[in-house]
């Protein structure tokens, strides 16, 4: 949604949000509500309600006396998400195959082009979440694409890493190509295991680039 379009503090909210999941802003920097206000041009109160949606989403941690700062990123959280996202997503991949619509097959496979076709890394990553989206199935299992959206939001930044620091790229859509492949010949068994095995390896890389980057 453009920022133009939105409120003071949801377009605050956006901006901050999009500079945490690219880096711009590091985990453990503190955010000055002064400071915002001012690059805002805007009075406390929307930069207040734009530093509680972000730490609603996890985002932003408050602290007495220090008040705000980008969560930090850390090896348990990278681990977490990565066993959480095997177990919801393989549970996502085994009903949506039973109700796999045609248009999402397209979907997956145009989201495999995009990817393919990716020249920065926010193209890149808005294709890999609309590949993963697209084979769950989402308009019947609203309530499981809802958990995955909030989870999405943080796996971002740690894929972030992956891809930024080894050439991934060729590998992840490669077995995005061999889950869907799996799918369409409507071999379950094999296209979530195949899903578990990208889902997890992908954690691992993120687990070895923190323990080198983490003090």
């Amino acid at each position: 949604m453009p920022v133009a379009s939105l409120g003071m503090s949801d377009a605050i909210a956006q901006q901050l949000r999009s500079e945490i999941l690219r880096g711009e802003i590091s985990g453990g920097d503190r955010l000055r509500q002064d400071h915002i206000a001012a690059r805002f041009g805007a009075s406390h109160v929307p930069v207040r309600e734009a530093l509680q949606k972000l730490g609603a989403e996890g985002l932003v941690l408050f602290q007495p006396r220090r008040g705000a700062m980008v969560t930090p990123l850390t090896m348990e959280d990278a681990q977490e998400i990565t066993d959480i996202r095997i177990e919801l997503e393989c549970l996502a991949l085994k009903k949506a195959i039973t109700m796999f619509p045609v248009a999402d097959y397209e979907s997956a496979q145009q989201a495999i082009r995009k990817g393919n076709e990716a020249e920065d890394l926010d193209q890149l990553m808005s294709a890999n979440w609309d590949f993963h989206q697209s084979i769950y199935a989402g308009e019947q299992q609203p309530r499981l694409m809802k958990s995955l959206d909030a989870l999405w939001l943080h796996n971002e930044r740690y894929q972030r890493l992956v891809f930024e620091t080894i050439p991934y790229k060729l590998k992840s859509q490669q077995e995005h190509a061999d889950i869907l492949a799996a799918v369409e010949a409507g071999k379950s068994d094999e296209a979530v295991d195949l899903l578990a095995q990208h889902i997890n390896e992908g954690g691992a890389m993120m687990i070895q680039i923190l323990k080198k980057r983490l003090p």
